[in-house]
Protein backbone atom coordinates (compact mmCIF):
# COMPACT_ATOMS: atom_id res chain seq x y z
CA UNK A 1 0.00 0.00 0.00
CA UNK A 2 1.28 3.46 -0.89
CA UNK A 3 0.15 6.54 1.01
CA UNK A 4 0.49 10.13 -0.11
CA UNK A 5 -0.95 13.59 0.24
CA UNK A 6 -3.68 14.18 -2.30
CA UNK A 7 -3.43 16.84 -4.99
CA UNK A 8 -6.25 18.61 -6.85
CA UNK A 9 -5.83 15.95 -9.55
CA UNK A 10 -7.15 13.44 -6.98
CA UNK A 11 -10.38 15.34 -6.36
CA UNK A 12 -12.44 12.82 -8.32
CA UNK A 13 -11.38 10.11 -5.83
CA UNK A 14 -12.08 12.36 -2.84
CA UNK A 15 -15.52 13.25 -4.20
CA UNK A 16 -16.36 9.61 -4.90
CA UNK A 17 -15.21 8.52 -1.45
CA UNK A 18 -17.12 11.28 0.33
CA UNK A 19 -20.35 10.37 -1.45
CA UNK A 20 -19.70 6.69 -0.64
CA UNK A 21 -19.65 7.58 3.06
CA UNK A 22 -23.17 9.01 2.82
CA UNK A 23 -24.32 6.04 0.76
CA UNK A 24 -22.93 3.66 3.40
CA UNK A 25 -25.19 5.39 5.93
CA UNK A 26 -28.16 4.43 3.77
CA UNK A 27 -28.79 7.91 2.40
CA UNK A 28 -31.43 7.62 -0.35
CA UNK A 29 -30.26 8.67 -3.82
CA UNK A 30 -32.99 11.34 -4.04
CA UNK A 31 -31.53 13.12 -0.99
CA UNK A 32 -28.38 14.10 -2.88
CA UNK A 33 -28.25 17.41 -4.67
CA UNK A 34 -28.03 17.21 -8.45
CA UNK A 35 -24.79 19.21 -8.23
CA UNK A 36 -23.35 17.29 -5.24
CA UNK A 37 -20.06 16.50 -6.99
CA UNK A 38 -19.53 20.15 -7.95
CA UNK A 39 -20.37 21.29 -4.40
CA UNK A 40 -17.80 18.90 -2.94
CA UNK A 41 -15.22 20.01 -5.51
CA UNK A 42 -15.78 23.64 -4.62
CA UNK A 43 -15.52 22.79 -0.91
CA UNK A 44 -12.14 21.14 -1.57
CA UNK A 45 -10.89 24.11 -3.57
CA UNK A 46 -12.02 26.71 -1.01
CA UNK A 47 -10.75 24.60 1.86
CA UNK A 48 -7.27 24.36 0.38
CA UNK A 49 -7.25 28.10 -0.14
CA UNK A 50 -8.83 29.25 3.14
CA UNK A 51 -8.70 26.49 5.79
CA UNK A 52 -5.47 24.48 5.34
CA UNK A 53 -7.51 21.58 3.95
CA UNK A 54 -5.42 18.49 3.33
CA UNK A 55 -6.38 15.05 2.08
CA UNK A 56 -4.46 11.81 2.05
CA UNK A 57 -4.97 8.74 -0.12
CA UNK A 58 -3.96 5.09 0.15
CA UNK A 59 -3.29 3.33 -3.15
CA UNK A 60 -2.99 -0.36 -3.85
CA UNK A 61 -1.43 -0.15 -7.28
CA UNK A 62 -3.91 1.93 -9.26
CA UNK A 63 -6.79 1.37 -6.83
CA UNK A 64 -7.66 4.13 -4.36
CA UNK A 65 -8.19 1.96 -1.27
CA UNK A 66 -9.07 4.84 1.05
CA UNK A 67 -8.88 8.54 1.70
CA UNK A 68 -9.12 10.99 4.56
CA UNK A 69 -9.61 14.77 4.63
CA UNK A 70 -9.22 17.44 7.28
CA UNK A 71 -9.04 21.19 7.66
CA UNK A 72 -9.11 23.97 10.20
CA UNK A 73 -12.45 23.79 11.98
CA UNK A 74 -14.93 26.52 11.13
CA UNK A 75 -16.00 27.52 14.60
CA UNK A 76 -19.76 27.91 15.02
CA UNK A 77 -19.16 30.66 17.59
CA UNK A 78 -16.82 33.66 17.92
CA UNK A 79 -13.20 32.53 18.28
CA UNK A 80 -12.34 34.81 21.19
CA UNK A 81 -9.32 32.80 22.35
CA UNK A 82 -5.86 33.09 20.83
CA UNK A 83 -5.12 30.36 18.30
CA UNK A 84 -2.32 28.91 20.43
CA UNK A 85 -5.00 28.09 23.00
CA UNK A 86 -7.82 27.09 20.67
CA UNK A 87 -7.09 26.16 17.08
CA UNK A 88 -9.24 23.20 16.19
CA UNK A 89 -8.76 20.86 13.30
CA UNK A 90 -11.71 19.01 11.83
CA UNK A 91 -11.68 15.57 10.22
CA UNK A 92 -14.59 15.58 7.79
CA UNK A 93 -13.97 12.47 5.73
CA UNK A 94 -12.47 9.03 6.22
CA UNK A 95 -13.44 6.33 3.77
CA UNK A 96 -11.95 2.90 3.21
CA UNK A 97 -13.11 0.71 0.33
CA UNK A 98 -14.82 -2.34 1.86
CA UNK A 99 -12.22 -4.67 0.28
CA UNK A 100 -9.46 -2.90 2.28
CA UNK A 101 -11.10 -2.56 5.69
CA UNK A 102 -9.55 -4.07 8.84
CA UNK A 103 -6.05 -3.90 7.30
CA UNK A 104 -4.74 -0.78 9.07
CA UNK A 105 -5.44 1.61 6.19
CA UNK A 106 -7.68 3.91 8.22
CA UNK A 107 -5.18 4.05 11.09
CA UNK A 108 -2.32 5.02 8.76
CA UNK A 109 -4.45 7.71 7.09
CA UNK A 110 -5.46 9.05 10.50
CA UNK A 111 -1.80 9.27 11.56
CA UNK A 112 -1.20 11.39 8.45
CA UNK A 113 -4.18 13.59 9.39
CA UNK A 114 -2.94 13.96 12.98
CA UNK A 115 0.56 14.91 11.79
CA UNK A 116 -0.83 17.50 9.37
CA UNK A 117 -3.10 19.14 11.94
CA UNK A 118 -0.36 19.15 14.58
CA UNK A 119 2.09 20.65 12.06
CA UNK A 120 -0.24 23.57 11.29
CA UNK A 121 -0.60 24.37 15.00
CA UNK A 122 -3.90 22.75 15.96
CA UNK A 123 -4.44 22.32 19.68
CA UNK A 124 -7.29 19.84 19.27
CA UNK A 125 -9.29 17.92 16.72
CA UNK A 126 -13.02 17.48 16.27
CA UNK A 127 -14.71 14.76 14.24
CA UNK A 128 -18.08 13.07 14.03
CA UNK A 129 -17.73 9.31 14.11
CA UNK A 130 -19.85 6.55 12.77
CA UNK A 131 -20.35 3.63 15.13
CA UNK A 132 -17.95 1.62 12.97
CA UNK A 133 -15.20 4.23 13.39
CA UNK A 134 -15.51 4.78 17.13
CA UNK A 135 -13.02 2.06 18.17
CA UNK A 136 -10.36 3.45 15.82
CA UNK A 137 -10.77 7.00 17.11
CA UNK A 138 -10.73 5.89 20.74
CA UNK A 139 -7.51 3.94 20.06
CA UNK A 140 -5.96 7.20 18.81
CA UNK A 141 -6.92 9.06 21.99
CA UNK A 142 -10.19 10.70 20.94
CA UNK A 143 -12.83 11.05 23.62
CA UNK A 144 -16.57 11.25 23.23
CA UNK A 145 -17.70 14.86 23.61
CA UNK A 146 -21.08 16.01 24.68
CA UNK A 147 -23.28 17.35 21.91
CA UNK A 148 -27.01 17.88 21.84
CA UNK A 149 -29.22 17.89 18.75
CA UNK A 150 -32.84 18.55 17.97
CA UNK A 151 -34.44 17.42 14.72
CA UNK A 152 -37.56 18.88 13.20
Amino acid sequence: MQYRKATPEDDDVLVRHYLAIWESYGTPADHFRADAEAVIGQFLEEGRRDRALASFIAFDGGIAAGSASCQLHQMPYPAALKSEHLLQGYVWSLFIDPAYRRQGVSKKLMFMILDHLRDIGCTGIVLHSSEAGEALYRSLGFEIAREMRLKF
